[in-house]
């Protein structure tokens, strides 16, 4: 599909072509470039562009327009109200702004099928993240790569960041140290929140419930099959809790089957082949998310993580019982032959949230 404009700042004949993937973009700028040359035709990449904005940034919250106003963001005034916490160190998020921001880190330890890679590569992915969360919570998303060669390291820093953050969002991550956050910061008072082991595991438990639903399945008879267990955080927890009591957990490079009769579902989170016997595959490995446009048959963490940051914050935690209650919200919000409504239908993130707010306390953490 293309569409022809002008640039405003050149006056000069603006075309947008989009292609199916990759591999035909690279054929189609060397196709134009072998065929009009590099003095009559300008390639730029609209990705590029976009990047370069840096997708988000901060605003003012208060007026400075006056030097009354302006006093109120003096040292004395300052003082104030560092005083005031001293005293009453339980009013910092009432008194700050921090109740509203979430830190987005990442070590860029898992970045898609990359592996490790410098930190400062994954602010992309981190920017368009936190335009997302953004968009769907109105929470003020500080993307921060860092540098941590070890999982202790991440957990020091994560450590550190905490006192200025109403929650942690880990993205990018290699559990490993996601695990070692999660420990550090586990007395806290700062939730962290994993896009990986607690996002797509919802969203992936969700698309479950459901795929077993469009079978006529009932859940406790269902024989699921689990493949690559290792990479889903709190799933294998969240489908026993579900109900799915015959649930087979598939180390990747042997065949996933079954001694008695084929299984209902192979969830599958490694890229594993199509099973010979004909069992259905739900395809949901966290290094190959699905496009946007697509999530309405693929899980994305997008789907969940949204609801559970908003819930993190307001809160202060994140329990395991708020995963479960978010994977029966998201399932009962897909329509018709869907496995999950799409991230971009109007009002997910707001019934997810919802449901997370009727959800009764619960004293373990996620």
């Amino acid at each position: 599909m293309t569409e022809s404009d002008h640039d405003p700042d050149t006056d000069l004949c603006r075309i947008s072509a989009d292609t199916d993937g990759l591999l035909s973009l690279l054929r189609l700028r060397t196709l134009l470039r072998e065929r009009l040359g590099t003095e009559l035709i300008h390639l730029g990449d609209p990705v590029l562009d976009a990047a370069a904005t840096g997708k988000i940034s901060q605003r003012l919250c208060v007026p400075v327009g006056t030097a009354r106003e302006r006093a109120l963001l003096d040292t004395e005034a300052d003082h104030r109200v560092i005083q005031h916490l001293i005293l009453n160190p339980d009013s910092v998020d009432s008194c700050t702004g921090r109740r509203r921001r979430i830190a987005l880190i990442s070590n860029a330890s898992a970045v898609a099928d990359l592996g490790p890679l410098p930190a400062a590569t994954v602010l992309p992915g981190l920017e368009s993240t936190a335009a997302h969360l953004r968009r769907a919570t109105g929470l003020d998303i500080h993307p921060l790569p860092v540098t941590a060669h070890t999982p202790q390291d991440l957990a020091t820093t994560a450590a550190a960041l905490a006192p200025g953050f109403a929650a942690l969002c880990l993205s990018h991550t290699h559990p490993v140290y996601v695990a070692a956050v999660r420990a550090a910061l586990e007395h806290t008072g700062t939730p962290v929140v994993d896009t990986t082991g607690h996002a797509h595991a919802v969203a992936v438990a969700a698309a479950t419930l459901n795929a077993l639903r469009h079978k006529a399945v009932p859940t406790r008879t269902a024989r699921v099959i689990l493949a690559g267990a290792d990479r889903g955080g709190d799933l294998c927890g969240l489908l026993l809790a579900l109900g799915v009591s015959s649930l087979t957990l598939h180390e990747p490079g042997a065949p996933p089957k079954d001694p008695a009769r084929p299984a209902d579902l192979l969830v599958d989170l490694t890229g594993l082949p199509a099973p010979e016997d004909g069992t259905p595959v739900l395809r949901a490995s966290p290094q190959e998310l699905p496009p946007l446009q697509g999530t309405a048959h693929r899980p994305h963490p997008l789907h969940a993580l949204p609801a559970l940051l908003a819930t993190a914050a307001h809160t202060r935690r994140l329990t395991h019982h708020n995963l479960l209650t978010a994977t029966r919200a998201l399932a009962g919000l897909a329509g018709p032959g869907q496995l999950l409504p799409s991230i971009d239908q109007p009002g997910v993130a707001q019934a997810l949230t919802a449901a997370l707010a009727r959800d009764p306390a619960h004293s373990t953490d996620a």
